[in-house]
């Protein structure tokens, strides 16, 4: 039997035990909620400068209240992932279809391609459906036989009949040396396929010697830092050639500043490209840095967008180029990338461009000098065209 003393520090011990987890429990959940109110915050943050990034550049803001965006989410907000939904919203509230939100991962996978680092199986696809725009050589796919013009049906059991290009390609890629299973059509024929995604050897520019001394060019991509660099390393190799074919069919375009500099290696003087932003209106012009200023012939097509849309007029409406082909995509935008604090990011359409003879191209496309859709006749009148100018200047 207890004795009073004993019973009185029985008490006082449970007494502090009690106190000492009470202490530590309100401690736990004041913590707890410290961090949820930093995390609410921060993530608030992000939407914040989302906010602000699209209400200071944003090229069509006139047509949108964006005011009414600032607060909208105030109290709603409360994790990352409900500040990248709520740009999300906001972003497709300014219905154009240049201006979207890339997650980390996405905007990571950018910012590999810009820096020529690839992982995938090696497929350039439609923006607007899922179709194989064109193979890289050496690739995964490549190797199991995937060819341009083959629809993509499915990936790993996913369909991608209401998905765009760019949906289908974030459900491609992957990290190295794991299996993705992709159901295609070809024709009438339905094919699946197990392909093992690599690290890709892609270069944007390649080349290679044709008949009667001319050269043939081919630029994919715009986008890789290096495109410029890479294309005067080309060029340079072919400067006794008779005549120069780039070949910008299926290239969706990239970087402005890549289109500006290729341009600037044809043209002696001129105006290459005007800008049009919220302010302002800027002029780049040729900087008499001309290396090659023998005949030249451009080939495009429908997806022939963007950046190469800057360089086919720069060089058509300065008469330095023929085009041969079909009618170009019409982009006429200019984006800006914007890297968020949380190492998400923007896109976001800040300017408009104009060719040098003052034309808006976007939605309307440029209109070739020669209209042929087959790509081999394409290639063969661009080559006899070439021949013929040799032959005029003898």
């Amino acid at each position: 039997m207890r004795n009073q003393n004993d019973t009185k520090i029985y008490f006082k011990f449970n007494l502090i035990t009690f106190l000492v987890v009470f202490l530590l429990s309100s401690s736990t959940i004041f913590i707890q909620r410290v961090h949820a109110n930093s995390s609410s915050i921060y993530a608030s943050s992000i939407y914040k400068t989302a906010w602000e990034t699209i209400n200071n550049k944003f090229y069509f803001k006139s047509k949108i209240n964006l005011g009414r965006w600032e607060k909208k989410f105030e109290d709603k907000i409360e994790d990352l992932d409900d500040a990248h939904n709520c740009i999300s919203k906001l972003v497709k509230e300014l219905d154009d279809p240049y201006t979207k939100f890339l997650s980390r991962e996405e905007f990571q996978e950018e910012q590999n391609i810009i820096n020529s680092r690839l992982t995938g199986i090696g497929v350039k696809l439609s923006s607007h459906k899922p179709f194989v725009l064109d193979v890289l050589a050496e690739s995964p796919a490549e190797k199991e036989g995937i060819l341009p013009n083959d629809l993509i049906l499915a990936i790993g059991g996913k369909s991608t009949t209401t998905l765009n290009g760019s949906q289908t390609a974030n459900l491609i890629r992957g990290p190295i040396g794991s299996p993705i299973t992709i159901k295609l059509k070809r024709g009438k024929e339905i094919l699946t396929k197990t392909i093992t995604r690599e690290e890709l050897k892609f270069k944007a520019v390649s080349s290679r010697l044709l008949d009667n001394n001319i050269a043939l060019i081919k630029i994919d991509s715009f986008i890789p830092e290096n495109t410029s660099r890479l294309f005067k390393d080309e060029i340079t190799k072919f400067m006794s050639a008779d005549g120069i074919i780039i070949d910008l069919r299926n290239n969706s375009g990239g970087l402005l500043k890549n289109a500006i500099e290729i341009a600037d290696m044809f043209l002696a003087e001129g105006r290459i490209v005007s800008t049009v932003n919220l302010t302002k209106t800027v002029n780049e012009l040729a900087n008499s840095s001309q290396i090659y200023n023998s005949n030249i012939v451009i080939l495009v097509n429908e997806n022939t967008a963007s950046a190469s849309e800057i360089l086919t007029s720069a060089l058509k409406e300065n008469k330095r180029a023929l085009v041969i082909g079909e009618k170009t995509f019409g982009k006429g935008l200019v984006q800006e990338i914007i890297k968020l604090p949380d190492d998400s990011a923007l896109h976001v359409t800040i300017a408009s461009y104009l060719t040098p003879g003052g034309n808006n191209i976007n939605k309307k496309g440029i209109i070739p000098d020669v209209i042929i859709s087959n790509e081999v006749k394409q290639l063969e009148k661009a080559k006899e065209i070439l021949e013929k100018l040799k032959i005029a200047l003898l």
